[in-house]
């Protein structure tokens, strides 16, 4: 009797040992996609030969910073 407990114990912890391999490699679904590269777009900027020769001008007038260098770019739309 005691061979019969002992080989249906063994039989047992083989058989849920079984049971759980097969559950943990159940198919969960398709893979998911790799990550998509996100590149920064370049920053540069746009250069306008009108704004750059104001930009020369209410420098020499006002200087950079100045309230009024910012208002001499605002009226001719730079």
């Amino acid at each position: 009797m005691q061979i019969a407990n002992r080989l249906l114990a063994t039989a047992t912890a083989f058989g849920g040992l079984f049971a759980a391999g097969t559950v943990f490699a159940a198919d969960f679904g398709a893979p998911m996609p790799p990550p998509q590269a996100v590149y920064p777009a370049p920053v540069y900027v746009a250069v306008n030969p009108y704004c750059m020769r104001w930009t020369a001008r209410c420098d020499r007038r006002w200087g950079i910073g100045s309230p009024r260098f910012a208002r001499c770019m605002w009226r001719h739309g730079c």
